[in-house]
């Protein structure tokens, strides 16, 4: 028998300048199809109509608590480039016995044909599910999707995973008419609200409440200190459970759309959005269980995980490895190093962030393939074993957004890594990358702190970078009378300018496909040789070396040669648009590029013209760049060098950030002219 709820829509909400209609499923104004543009933002490609969220608790066939997420969704599609909205996805999670199970998943495609409104169903054979280890994904895709056309769509989840209330996102990379979210919360739990974004919300609105959940007459129900649970046979009436609830109401009207630029640490950090995280439940006659209630009790549930915690005692099986692995390394350092090779080297990451090793650490150690968690809690693991001070560390990855230590939090983290304490000095440590060095974290783990998980109570490690990114160019170069450049190119990378490079490398097949992939994404580019050195030495900077032929980079006007001195290292556009920047630029590392060329003269030529050596900084000297010219004989020289020396760079500093580039910009623009002699 299906377990009855009570629960109230609130469908109407005031705005001081007018009210709201939640729209009935299935039905589109004719206005809205009609529509060319939206006003307040002409260059959107799409519009969102309206967006609403609604959540709350019931009862499953178990008699336990499990939430109902509902999603009713209207989409106007103005341009081609927002035909990929068409295709959506939704993520369910499982775990065990407990699951997300989606409820009602419906759409339809609406356009306007010769003044009719014509409505197309988005049908079951457009509707295919993926599936993985601990989640599954489901893929629709709307039919007949032209410009003009809106799309509508609803579900509902139920979810069993009581501790990952969803959350709602009120900003999108296109602009919202209105987008709401409603969420009922019965007295027994206890979630922490945390928001982000930049704009007020027009509505924000809390009102206490009852709930009734109703217990069939077959059974009754006992509170286990888990969940409602121990469902019994029985003879009584049916039960129904009151709780006093506190309904929130949250909307946002004529929302902008959200728009990155580059140097962007994670767009979720800064996206107008509400996410929850469980404190603590308390059913009646039961005691309170807490749930993060301080970083002393995050730290005592992880060490008693039996998927994190508990395998580090249980590591016995590497014993022998580490001692071959350490052999004849007498000091910590050489054998935390060697140690950190050998996972690095051995173990494939396959692909997940994960915060837990589902599947222990034996298998992963002996299939050589694994999650972030199993490849550094093995990494962990075996610096314990040569005796070396390390532990795991919980962090959020930047492409996951921040995790804010002022509220503890298990939730927000989606990955480990490993920390080593070694002469005075800690070392962060992740494996799963194949090119960074000893102590060296890949920019994706750059981001914020990280809790470290220890015997103690566990403490903080700030995930920054360590190293620089470093490259050098040297182009060595002669000018042919009709406009052909050729010559050599050497460079060199180190930090993370040669960890950059090798990912790159590794993503294509053969050197020989990155060089021709490297021609193809520079204009006129020829490369007829090459050679690359310390590849796979990530200890000693990267070098290239290669032989090259240059068109389409010099101009002939009469008995005139006109080109760009820079090349390839020329900036043309600026990368930084916006007026105004609500959220910081962030360079993840120091950054310097020193770029040096030498170009000989084509016989019968001198210079006519040579742009003038600057030197352009910010007020802080946080950021330099010169560009040095010279001409000597035949020879020009340029040296153009660009320092980087503050990583973060908040929004009241962006103005000057901005004027700098433009005026580098411009700069690069100009043009040596080269004049044949009479």
């Amino acid at each position: 028998m299906r377990i009855l709820i009570v629960v109230l829509f609130l469908c109407i909400f005031s705005l001081s300048n007018g009210q709201f209609i939640e729209p009935k499923f299935g039905k589109v104004e004719s206005s809205d199809l009609l529509m060319t543009s939206y006003d307040k933002d002409t260059t959107a490609a799409a519009l969102m109509l309206f967006n609403n969220g609604n959540s709350y608790f019931t009862l499953n066939n178990d008699h336990e608590f499990q939430f109902i997420y509902e999603r009713h969704c209207m989409i106007k599609i103005f341009k081609r480039s927002a035909f990929p909205l068409a295709k959506g996805s939704i993520k369910l999670y499982k775990s065990g016995q407990r699951k997300e199970e989606l409820r009602g998943l419906k759409g339809f495609t609406y356009n306007m044909v010769d003044g009719k409104v014509i409505k197309t169903k988005l049908d079951n054979d457009k509707i295919y599910t993926a599936t993985a280890k601990n989640y599954l994904i489901v893929n629709f895709a709307f039919p007949q999707v032209k410009e003009g056309s809106i799309i509508e769509f609803e579900y509902s989840i139920e979810s069993d995973f009581l501790y990952n209330f969803r959350g709602w996102n009120f900003q999108y990379s296109y602009p919202a008419q209105w987008s709401q979210y409603i969420y009922e919360i019965p007295e027994y739990f206890t979630y922490r609200e945390s928001s982000k974004g930049y704009f007020k919300s027009d509505i924000y609105k809390k009102t206490p409440g009852t709930a009734s959940y109703i217990i069939p007459a077959e059974t009754s129900v006992n509170f286990s200190a888990n969940n409602v649970a121990v469902a019994n046979v029985s003879t009584e009436a049916s039960k129904t459970i009151r709780a006093t609830t506190v309904k929130t109401i949250m909307a946002f009207k004529d929302v902008p759309a959200f728009i990155p630029e580059p140097n962007i640490d994670c767009d979720e950090n800064y996206i107008q959005s509400i996410e929850f995280e469980l404190s603590s439940i308390q059913y009646p006659q039961q005691p309170v269980k807490n749930y993060t209630q301080s970083w002393e009790s995050v730290n005592k549930q992880m060490i008693e995980d039996e998927d994190f915690g508990i395998l580090l005692k249980k590591s016995g099986f590497l014993k022998d490895t580490v001692e071959a692995v350490c052999n004849n390394k007498t000091s910590e350092i050489d054998k935390a190093i060697s140690i950190y090779n050998w996972v690095q080297s051995r173990m494939k990451w396959n692909g997940d962030y994960s915060l837990w090793a589902f599947d222990g650490l034996k298998k992963p150690f002996s299939d050589r393939i694994g999650s972030s968690s199993e490849i550094n809690l093995l990494l962990t693991a075996m610096l314990q074993t040569a005796e070396i001070k390390a532990n795991p560390v919980l962090f959020s990855t930047r492409d996951n957004g921040t995790a804010i230590s002022i509220y503890p939090t298990i939730s927000k983290y989606n990955s480990v890594l490993t920390t080593a304490d070694i002469g005075g000095k800690t070392y962060l440590l992740d494996a799963i990358s194949k090119y960074c060095p000893f102590g060296i974290l890949p920019a994706n783990d750059i981001n914020g702190k990280g809790r470290v998980v220890n015997t103690e109570a566990g403490d903080w490690s700030n995930l920054d970078a360590a190293g620089k990114y470093t490259e050098s160019r040297s182009y060595n170069l002669e000018i042919s009378p009709e406009g052909k450049i050729t010559g050599t190119i050497t460079g060199s990378y180190d930090g993370y300018a040669g960890v950059y490079y090798r990912n790159a490398m590794s993503s294509e097949k053969t050197s020989d496909d990155y060089i021709r992939k490297m021609q193809e994404n520079q204009k006129g580019l020829t490369i007829t040789s090459y050679s690359i050195s310390e590849r796979y030495n990530n200890y000693k900077p990267l070098i290239d070396s290669l032989v090259v032929e240059i068109t389409d980079h010099a101009e002939i006007i009469g008995d005139m040669i006109l080109f760009n001195p820079l090349l390839f290292e020329r900036i043309v556009t600026n990368k930084y648009t916006l007026e105004d920047r609500q959220y910081p630029v962030n360079y993840n590392f120091p950054i310097t590029g020193l770029y040096t060329f030498n170009y000989k003269l084509p016989a019968g030529y001198q210079v006519e013209s040579l742009p003038k050596s600057i030197t352009l900084k910010l007020p802080d000297n946080s950021i330099s760049v010169s560009c040095n010219l010279q001409n000597i004989g035949n020879t020009i020289m340029v040296v153009y060098r660009i320092t980087i020396n503050k990583i973060l760079f908040l929004p009241d500093e962006y103005k000057n950030l901005k004027e700098l580039y433009d005026e580098i910009v411009k700069k690069h623009s100009e043009q040596v002219i080269l004049k044949k002699s009479a």
